[in-house]
């Protein structure tokens, strides 16, 4: 017997409204069995990394957080900040034991950071968001990183680009190689070689940006369009070019990756990769609520979507000028 796609639609949208409900009543009971649990909320420790090598505001840690808190508060969990900056092995487990953190979400860390290890080791339940490495009972929450990179360099093709060059983070950082692999996934597939002299390594600040596009500029045959791994590090390879007397994106496109703020602040406006921050946030606090209401329930795994915003900075509009 088959049945009209109309149909079908109509069952699975029933069938999604029925499992949404069910996880909200079971949300509802969950918390309501960590409120009398205890005289006090729970609490869910809050790490990231970004503070110890940088003053900067991170571009989506504040949204990351957002969701965080919008999730703990309808579980009626309170947050815990770790803001000290502090290299003791047992600095996030003491604080743990000392305000009895149930759970933490760690941010921009590595397993072989020692504090990480002896949270796990201690078997306090964790979620890393982006570049946290493999580790048992360790859940993981990231953006399409590879998604992103791909659908940049096919946006930079389709407008006409053939000579794509790429700012990479550091390949220490999951996140840098996951953007790289998407970067020549994205080559591939339409059917550019992979230039290792197209290839510049920067980390995530401006100064470095700006550096690894000065690096491009030299090249006998320089890119027309550049993928940076970060709105930062694109806004720096913006001002080499400006500062080398070119234009973009007339003689140079460029793509930048998270949507951050910056983005819409700079002329010619950063077409960027935008990705989700509140809702790696939501993941990363119903991940961890799972773990401790269920310590045998398998660590999230969750790799949220992307999505390219389109401006004026890769020229989609103008046809690209050819060297």
């Amino acid at each position: 017997m088959s049945h009209s796609a109309t149909a079908i639609l109509a069952a699975i949208e029933e069938e999604t409204r029925e499992r949404e409900l069910f996880r909200e009543q079971a949300d509802a009971l969950a918390a309501e069995k960590m409120r009398t649990e205890s005289t006090t909320p729970p609490v869910i420790g809050v790490a990231t990394i970004t503070w110890e090598y940088t003053d900067s505001p991170h571009p989506v840690f504040l949204g990351l957080l957002e969701g965080i808190k919008s999730r703990l508060r309808a579980s009626g969990c309170d947050l815990l900040l770790f803001t000290t900056i502090d290299s003791d092995p047992d600095a996030y487990l003491r604080r743990c034991r000392d305000s009895v953190v149930r759970g933490v979400i760690l941010h921009g860390f590595t397993t072989d950071d020692a504090r990480v290890s002896r949270l796990l080791e201690a078997r306090i339940p964790c979620v890393g968001v982006d570049d946290i490495g493999l580790a048992p009972r360790l859940g993981h929450v990231s953006s399409d990183n590879v998604g992103g990179a791909l659908e940049a360099v096919r946006h930079l093709h389709a407008a006409g680009r053939r000579r794509i060059a790429t700012i990479h983070a550091p390949l220490s950082h999951s996140v840098g190689g996951e953007r790289l692999l998407g970067y020549r996934i994205g080559l591939e597939e339409v059917g550019l070689h992979a230039r290792q002299d197209y290839l510049a390594e920067a980390d995530f600040f401006l100064h470095d940006g700006e550096i690894a596009m000065e690096k491009l500029l030299v090249l006998d045959e320089r890119p027309d369009a550049v993928f940076a791994a970060s709105d930062v590090m694109a806004i720096g390879a913006m001002a080499a070019i400006e500062k080398a007397g070119l234009r973009i994106p007339d003689d140079i496109a460029i793509v930048g990756y998270d949507d951050s703020p910056y983005a819409t602040l700079v002329s010619p406006q950063l077409t960027t990769v935008r990705q989700d921050a509140t809702a790696q946030g939501i993941a990363a606090a119903e991940g961890v609520l799972r773990m401790i209401l269920d310590p045998s329930a398998n660590p999230v795994e969750l790799v949220v979507p992307v999505k390219l915003v389109v401006r004026e900075s890769s020229g989609v509009n103008r046809p690209a000028k050819r060297a």
